[in-house]
């Protein structure tokens, strides 16, 4: 039987027992089962009663024995606890004594120092009248390290004796023979430093030496001086050496000696001047050097440019030889310590570089402005029709690519900081491109002044119009989307200089700051303010009279059209109102009896509407295929009377209902001329407005407002003329009542 459940602290009796009674036994013979558990159960009881008897009698003799154990432990606990105490006395009483003998010992070591010192004052003080009078022999001997040793022991010896009266006398007689001995070592250092020997033992030895006289500066100095002079030297040579060269030839040719002289000084540098920073040393030497050719480099890029044609790309190949001396210096520097890449000296490195280009960059607008329109000049332009909207429609592909590389140039003279000056370039190369259309629309206007009028249904015109103003409409699409282009641009230039996080600590490369590098104050304050307002403002327009221009070229090109097509139908229209059917007052004739329908449209109107419904098949060309050129230009040319210029995103349909709006206000005007029409002719007149109406129904377009009114007011019976002329412009209810002779 399996007793463990027993010592479980969850035991449960009904539990076990239901267990127990699960076997095969339990269930053959319930009775017996449970007589034979409980007599098993009871044995165990037995059992462990036994075995609980037999523990406690056990632990009843053991206590006696426990009890005399922990006795004796407390007994040894108190011996420990005294023997403690008394170590506990004895060890204050020796700190008591050690204290004192400490303090009397510190102060016998503080008089062992005085009097040392006293006596190394005594020693220096012996020792500087001897190194004083034994100066001058060391000096007649030449011997340098001799010399400088002896300097080195007076300067000692002059640290110590900073309290004696004299000891300014004594400092500058010091200085004196420091400079005598620097007079006597500088030929020998020049002479090192051109047999280029700046890392032998004679020039360490001589940096040994500065250093001990603690003239270091004055080393570096020397140093300084010498390269400069060479480097001036090297320039020189190279200007005058070959005249032919150009400053191109020169500025590569000086540019790999300074990189030479760059990454062979740097060991130099770290040897001969341990104690300063390489970078620093040889980012002063550059500086001072650039600062300082004859001639400047401000003065031969100056007349360089002046011998040039194309002087923006001139000016573009020199910066960029300038721009690869920039780049292996940073990537120096970078090897070397990249955390000098923002340091002060490196900064004014990096402004030193680009100095000669400001001024000019300051007049980048300009000069693009001056090349751009160079460019437009080698476009062909004719002053036949066909063949001037032709070139035209050929050169704005080319216009664009213009423009892209403009861009082009334009991030490698300023790398995306001249994108204002570019703007302004942009700017006045447009307008002065736009003066080519307005050039072609000038040639439809004499076209259509000067046209004989028995070529008055030539619709080749019209055509060519629409051709026009299709092109106009890419140009100012294309124009749209180069803002949208030019606006992210120059937001990224804005993220890469830090613009739109000022407030963020982040690693500033030097040769990266090019608004710095490039631009000045003014201009630098500018594109920030531009970049700015990019940030706050969503729609920023960069090219405003270029799209205004182009806008205003769409609005005369939808003139142009509209008046193309009503000149035709003016033919028609403008014998409306002489018509003497008008005024005939046929008496006793039977027409006044007529019905309305037995009437027939006169000739004049029947003309138009046929030509009306002419229109779209002379626009279906253009409708072809998706035009969204023409569709632009249509939809800022604001055409003559269009209730809504996006009333239809179909082209077709917009302008034909522009056209058709246009010939229905120029048949109101006429017929407000008519002076006077009899009864009987305003039936006749009602069914030719009727005839119209029927074909514009025909062509998909409603009737304008002023021509319902007007049929309304003929149409009126003379008795109920004032209850129909309410709510109708006054104006036009005048004119119908002085035609029809009506009493007010």
């Amino acid at each position: 039987m399996d007793l463990a459940a027993f010592s479980n602290d969850d035991f449960d009796p009904k539990e076990w027992i239901n267990k127990t009674f699960q076997c095969s036994e339990a269930r053959e013979n319930k009775e017996e089962f449970a007589t034979t558990i409980v007599a098993k159960l009871q044995s165990f009881i037995q059992e462990v009663n036994i075995s609980l008897e037999k523990t406690a009698e056990q632990v009843n003799q053991n206590i006696p024995r426990i009890a005399r154990e922990i006795e004796v432990m407390q007994n040894e606990a108190k011996l420990l606890q005294h023997q403690m105490n008394s170590v506990k006395g004895d060890v204050m009483k020796v700190e008591h004594d050690a204290s004192q003998a400490m303090q009397t010992l510190l102060k016998i070591d503080h008089v062992k120092s005085c009097m040392q010192e006293a006596s190394k004052a005594l020693r220096e003080a012996d020792n500087w009248t001897t190194l004083s009078a034994d100066v001058e022999e060391i000096f007649d001997s030449g011997d340098i390290n001799a010399i400088a040793m002896k300097l080195v022991g007076m300067q000692n010896s002059l640290e110590i004796l900073a309290d004696v009266p004299d000891y300014q006398e004594r400092c500058f007689r010091l200085e004196n023979l420091k400079d005598r001995l620097e007079a006597m070592i500088s030929p020998r250092l020049i002479a090192a430093f051109n047999t280029q020997s700046l890392v032998t033992d004679v020039a360490l030895m001589y940096m040994k030496i500065f250093k001990d006289l603690r003239r270091l500066s004055t080393l570096q100095k020397h140093y300084h001086n010498f390269q400069k002079n060479q480097l001036i030297q090297q320039w020189k040579q190279i200007v005058e050496c070959d005249p032919e060269e150009t400053l191109i030839d020169w500025l590569n040719n000086f540019h790999d000696i300074l990189l030479s002289t760059w990454h062979s000084q740097m060991t130099c540098c770290q040897q001969l001047l341990p104690d300063s920073s390489v970078i620093q040393v040889l980012s002063e030497l550059l500086v001072d050097v650039l600062t300082n050719l004859d001639p400047s480099l401000a003065f031969c890029i100056d007349a360089g440019m002046k011998l040039q044609s194309n002087r923006l790309q001139y000016l573009i190949e020199l910066k960029q030889i300038t721009d690869r001396l920039a780049k292996s210096l940073e990537i120096s520097i970078h090897s070397v310590e990249p955390k000098e890449l923002n340091s002060a000296h490196v900064i004014l490195l990096v402004k030193t570089i680009y100095a000669p280009y400001r001024p000019h960059i300051e007049k980048y607008d300009s000069l693009e402005e001056q090349h751009l329109v160079a460019s437009l000049k080698t476009l062909s332009m004719s002053e036949d029709i066909i063949d001037c909207a032709r070139l035209l429609g050929d050169s704005v592909s080319k216009v664009f690519c213009f423009i892209q590389e403009a861009e082009s140039r334009c991030q490698q003279l300023t790398q995306g900081c001249g994108y204002i000056g570019l703007l302004r370039a942009l700017e006045g190369f447009l307008v002065e491109y736009s003066g080519n259309f307005r050039c072609l629309l000038r040639l439809f206007r004499n076209k259509m002044q000067f046209k004989d009028e028995n070529q008055i249904d030539d619709w080749s015109l019209f055509q060519q119009s629409l051709q026009a103003t299709q092109i106009i409409g890419e140009v100012l699409m294309q124009l749209e989307n180069l803002v949208i282009l030019y606006t992210e641009n120059i937001r990224e230039v804005g993220r890469k200089l830090g613009y739109y996080s000022p407030t963020e600590e982040h690693y500033v490369n030097a040769f990266h700051t090019y608004d710095d590098v490039l631009l000045c104050p003014g201009a630098k304050r500018e594109f920030q303010q531009l970049i700015t307002k990019l940030q706050e403002e969503q729609n920023v327009h960069l090219l405003p009279n270029s799209t205004a221009a182009f806008k205003k070229l769409c609005s005369d090109a939808g003139y142009l059209v509209s008046d193309l097509v009503l000149k035709q139908a003016q033919v028609h229209l403008q014998k409306v109102p002489q018509m003497k059917l008008w005024a005939e007052d046929i008496s006793g004739s039977v027409i006044a009896d007529l019905p309305q329908f037995s009437l027939s449209p006169q000739e004049y109107i029947t003309e138009v509407g046929q030509y009306l419904m002419t229109i779209p098949q002379h626009i279906e060309p253009f409708i072809l295929r998706d035009n969204p050129a023409l569709h632009t230009a249509l939809k800022n040319c604001n055409m003559p009377h269009s209730v809504e210029q996006d009333s239809s995103s179909n082209v077709a349909d917009y302008l034909l209902e522009c056209l058709a709006r246009r010939i229905t206000d120029c048949y109101c005007e006429n017929i407000l001329r008519i002076s006077y029409i009899t009864a009987n002719a305003i039936n006749q007149l009602i069914t030719d407005i009727g005839y119209f109406c029927d074909v514009l129904d025909d062509l998909g377009l409603f009737p304008s407002a002023d021509l319902q009114h007007l049929l309304s007011l003929l149409k009126a019976k003379p008795e109920t003329f004032e209850t129909e002329s309410k709510g109708k412009p006054q104006v036009l209810v005048r004119k119908i009542q002085t035609m029809r002779k009506l009493r007010t």
